[in-house]
Order: structure tokens, then C-alpha cells, then sequence
């Protein structure tokens, strides 16, 4: 027999998974491939009797709990994705070759003045980086929303499932995993601290922002529905990010009429954790300025060139989670009440 198409509905609640014959009741489905229910009771009325459809749709019920809907719709991801590595090697292959590119770039810098400026502008890159890599998560919302609004008008599952199911095999294998390769590439090249817990802590923060990065071209992907516009509207998001991060411009020289905006901003926290985080380990700049020697804390010099705070690690954590959170909350928000089939 041959494999079922993971884009043809699995048919949640009673009628057949494979597409073809059933013995029990003497009806074939359709293998088209469109999934939809009219089409299914059409050729299947038995296994989805037209009473019981017209129940679900009044009472916006489902025929299978909540768990048995993540589990089937885990299920489909996981064979989309197991047929067709392509997309998941190409994120593992560009995250290791620009991690050696990152790293190639930063390749062991020193404590100087200079040196430091370069260490932040190595930890920026990786932001801005993780800025734009995101915006393929918002492709695949865009590519696969017809087929979630068929499915949804004829009530196989909860949104919140699909959203669930979606955001897991999405997030791990495409954006933790190649986050967590190009970090740490990139970290040991750099010279960045040498101990584990500034490792890890390093690492926690990049993922942090790529799941608020994720969730919110999810959450584009799923406000508009031209995904062209989402893309533009993603894209200058992540610039608008790189101005206001604090590495092109100092935070206290910006126009008090537009310095609010630093705080709309997520990379900007990500930055200056990721910074306070490389000064915490005790890091010293020892220079020579005009003949005379230079030994400083690197805090000094952090707080001198950027304005971030050497405290202030654990609020951009939880601000983070915050952003993560609201992100989150808006995306089953708009799923839930505008992403729907009308007619």
C-alpha cells in the first residue's frame, strides 16, 4: 500500500486515515488530496453521518479530545518533515558554515578597547542573524493556511491543536537546533568566556529570542493574509530591532521623542544580556591609549560605548518571556477569531 499524503486530512473522529476502501461499511474515500468534508461524506456517509457533522458545527465540538488531536496532527508533521529533509539540512548546513563565518570573523579577539567592540558586534550579528533566519517560519504559515482553513470550517480539530503541533516541529528542528549549532560555533572561535555556565547562559538567551522571533512572524503570518505584506512588514521589524539594539546608536543619545521605542524592542534586551552576560565573567580591558596604559573593567567600558546595564541580566530574561508570552497569547488570539473560512 502506499504511503498516506500528509496533506490529506487525517480524518480525526471516526472515518478512515488511509484514503481508500473501508471493509466496515463498503465506501471508498477520495484521494484527492483536498480533504474536504463535503467531499468525505459524499463517498463515506456512514463513517461521518451527516447528523453528526451538522452537531459538530453548531456546537463547535470535535469528535476526538485534545490529545488525540496534537497526537494525529503530531503526526502528520513529523511524516512531512521525515519525507523531505531538505529544508531542515539546509538550516543545519547555513547555521555551521555562518558559524564558521561568525566565527572566522571574530576569530579570538582580544581585551582591547577594540577588541570588546568587537566581541558586541560579534554577539549583535548573531542576533540580527536569528532576526532574519525567522522569517522562513512565516513561509511555512503562509503556504499551509488554505489547508487549515478547510480543515478548520469542517471542524476535525481545534485551532489551539494545530497551533500546538505546528509551533513544535517547527521550533526545534528548525530554529533550536541550527541556533544552538551557529552560537556555538561562533562562541568558542570568538574567545568569548571560558566556562560552561557563561556558555549556557549565552545559549539561553538565543534561544529565548528565537522563540519570541518565531512566535511573532506566526503571528504576522497569521494577521495577514497576503503573505507578501507579512514578509515586508517581518522584515522591517527586524531592522527597526538592529536601529534601536544599541549597537549602531548609544541609548541615551537618541531623541527622548523616540527613545521609547528601545523598549519595544527585543534584541535590544537580547544584546544586553548577551553582553552583560560575556562582562559578568570577569572580563578586563587592558589597552594602551596615547602611551598610557589602560587597565578598566570591561562593565565600565560596556555602560561608556552602549548603555546597557551591568544588573541587568535577569530583567531581560524575564522580559523576554514576556515578549514570548504576549506573542504567543496574540497568535492563538487571531486564530481563533479571525483565521477562519467565510463565505
Amino acid at each position: 500500500m502506499s504511503t498516506p499524503d500528509p496533506n490529506v486530512t487525517p480524518q480525526i473522529g471516526g472515518t478512515s486515515k488511509e484514503g481508500v476502501y473501508d471493509e466496515k461499511t463498503g465506501h471508498g474515500v477520495p484521494q484527492s488530496g483536498s480533504g474536504s468534508l463535503d467531499e468525505v461524506e459524499a463517498y463515506h456517509p456512514q463513517a461521518f453521518g451527516t447528523n453528526q457533522a451538522n452537531s459538530v458545527k453548531r456546537n463547535a465540538g470535535y469528535a476526538a479530545t485534545f490529545l488525540t488531536q496534537f497526537e494525529v496532527l503530531s503526526g502528520r508533521e513529523w511524516k512531512i518533515l521525515r519525507r523531505d529533509w531538505t529544508l531542515f539540512l539546509a538550516h543545519i548546513a547555513v547555521s555551521a558554515v555562518l558559524g564558521v563565518f561568525c566565527g572566522g570573523l571574530y576569530f579570538k579577539t582580544d581585551i582591547t578597547i577594540a577588541g570588546f567592540q568587537s566581541r558586541v558586534g560579534c554577539l549583535f550579528f548573531l542576533g540580527a542573524l536569528i532576526a532574519f533566519s525567522t522569517l522562513s517560519a512565516l513561509y511555512h504559515v503562509v503556504e499551509i493556511r488554505p489547508l487549515f482553513l478547510r480543515e478548520r470550517s469542517a471542524s476535525y480539530y481545534s485551532p489551539t491543536a494545530w497551533l500546538l503541533s505546528r509551533f513544535v516541529f517547527d521550533v526545534i528542528p528548525l530554529r533550536v537546533i541550527p541556533t544552538i549549532v551557529v552560537a556555538s560555533i561562533t562562541y568558542w572561535m570568538a574567545g568569548l568566556a571560558h566556562d560552561a555556565a557563561h556558555f549556557f547562559k549565552f545559549l539561553f538567551i538565543l534561544v529565548l529570542y528565537t522563540l519570541a522571533m518565531t512566535l511573532w512572524n506566526f503571528l504576522l503570518a497569521c494577521f495577514f493574509k497576503n503573505g507578501g505584506i507579512a514578509i515586508l512588514l517581518s522584515a522591517l521589524s527586524a531592522l527597526y530591532q538592529m536601529t534601536f539594539a544599541g549597537f549602531f546608536v548609544h541609548l541615551n543619545d537618541i531623541p527622548p521623542v523616540l527613545r521609547w521605542l528601545q523598549w519595544l524592542c527585543p534584541l535590544k534586551y537580547t544584546l544586553e544580556a548577551l553582553s552583560v552576560n560575556e562582562v559578568g565573567s570577569g572580563l578586563t580591558i587592558q589597552d594602551t591609549l596615547q602611551g598610557v596604559p589602560v587597565d578598566v573593567s570591561a562593565s565600565l567600558i560596556m555602560n561608556l560605548l552602549f548603555g546597557f546595564g551591568a544588573n541587568n541580566y535577569y530583567r531581560d530574561v524575564l522580559v523576554l518571556f514576556a515578549f514570548i508570552a504576549g506573542f504567543g497569547l496574540g497568535v492563538i488570539g487571531i486564530v481563533w477569531l479571525k483565521v477562519r473560512e467565510r463565505r
